[in-house]
């Protein structure tokens, strides 16, 4: 394994908006070459539901049942559906060309799906890539959107990732359901009749589980270390465990209060996969 290490940090628990502004605040740095390849975990302070880069919240999200349940609302960098993030495991890695990274958006999610198949590993999980057509109607759930390069055991759909490249550095956002949250999920998107929600729900536990269906006793700290350890084992760095900067985390404040306080914001130009 190299010499050079990366870094690993976990966050704690933050709110929904700050949450993203530190993905980004990091993307930012490593462009500039002012940190390293960076593995992050992190907490939600509450429920909370993040939104694809240009998905349509208005259309997708019943946003008054989530007020009424105090489920929080956030947009995020990368592209994809909306994920639930409640007792569930969050994940992003930002990481560049520099580090041989392939280029392109496909090349790059199919090589740091490697990362995610060793994570699983380490939580006795044998994980493979499936070769299930791209879905042609989309659900505005992640989950329930199938790829052609979904990670799956034994035929469900564990981990949901998403991607954004800025100049030569991506980022990933990821996650994973500890427990079943997905009926809790369901009652929070919007659907033309409580039958199509039913339909959309039954479809989605079809194709879909939770890390707890697998591994039960699995903690959100063991899953943590397994994801450490994968990434590290697989990109041939040891991830090692680090703070933010304090340019970091000022750089996250300024974007939550520019950016991710809104659910619109205005379109940059970069490069999105959507595998969420």
């Amino acid at each position: 394994m190299s010499a050079t290490a990366y870094r690993f940090i976990h966050t704690g628990v933050q709110d929904a908006a700050l949450n993203m502004a530190i993905d980004e605040a990091i993307l930012l740095h490593h462009i500039e070459e002012k940190v390293p390849p960076t593995l992050r975990v992190f907490q939600w302070k509450q429920p909370a539901i993040s939104l694809g880069r240009f998905q349509n919240v208005e259309r997708e999200i019943g946003q008054e049942v989530c007020v009424r349940e105090n489920v929080a609302l956030v947009r995020r960098p990368t592209g994809g559906r909306a994920v639930y993030h409640r007792d569930e495991f969050t994940y992003s890695i930002t990481i560049g060309k520099r580090e041989g990274v392939p280029s392109g958006v496909v090349a790059a999610y199919a090589y740091l799906l490697q990362g995610l198949i060793q994570a699983l590993q380490h939580l006795g999980l044998n994980a493979i890539i499936s070769d299930e057509r791209v879905s042609k109607t989309p659900s505005a759930a992640c989950f329930a959107s199938s790829t052609q390069a979904d990670l799956t055991v034994d035929g469900f759909k564990l981990i949901g990732s998403a991607q954004v490249w800025k100049e030569a550095t991506l980022l990933q956002q990821g996650s994973l359901p500890l427990g079943d949250r997905a009926a809790e999920f369901f009652s929070l998107l919007r659907f033309p009749s409580e039958e199509a929600r039913s339909q959309a729900l039954a479809q989605y536990n079809t194709k879909t589980a939770p890390l707890h269906a697998f591994a039960p006793q699995a903690t959100w700290d063991e899953v943590a270390q397994a994801f450490r350890l994968g990434f590290s084992s697989f990109l041939e760095h040891e991830f090692v465990p680090g703070e933010l900067l304090p340019s970091e985390w000022d750089l996250a404040r300024q974007l939550v209060a520019e950016k991710y306080n809104h659910l619109t914001w205005r379109k940059e130009k970069v490069t999105l996969i959507e595998r969420l």
